[in-house]
Order: C-alpha cells, then structure tokens, then sequence
C-alpha cells in the first residue's frame, strides 16, 4: 500500500495544470504545489489578488480531479473527497 501511494505521488508530481487569466498566469503540480505564478503588473494589488485567489482555487479543484483519475487507474484506490 505504502509503495502504491509512493507511485501515485511520484505520477502526480509530474502532472501540471496551468491557468490564465486577465495576463496572470499560474501552475500548478499534480502534489499541489505552485511553480509558476506570473502577475499582471497592469493591474492594481486588490484586482491581482482576487485573481490569484480565483486561479489557485480553480487550479486545486483541477488538480484533484486528475489525482481523483490517476488514483483510479492506478489502483481503484477509494479516498473520501476525491471520487
């Protein structure tokens, strides 16, 4: 089970997801974690900040439905939340 998991972790690192918007540009790893954010530096800090917010909200939601996905092909592993 512990190697499973391992497999899967290594799998998802090397997932990205990107989003754009409004010129701010973010990625994010399958494990959920940013590589990448580029901000719009036409915009004001209250206007980036919401924005950022959205993209990483969206960019999580994404990501745990390819975790949801590679989980299920891997093992028909059963993780409350991701199924």
């Amino acid at each position: 089970m512990r190697e499973k998991a391992k497999q899967i972790q290594n799998t998802l690192g090397q997932e990205h997801i990107t989003l754009e918007r409004h010129g701010i540009t973010l990625t994010m790893s399958g494990n959920m974690e940013v590589e990448i954010l580029k901000l719009n530096s036409e915009l004001d800090a209250e206007t980036q900040a919401k924005y950022v917010k959205e993209l990483l909200n969206d960019a999580m939601k994404k990501v745990q439905r390819v975790m949801a996905e590679k989980m299920k092909s891997m093992g028909n592993l059963n993780i409350p939340g991701l199924s």
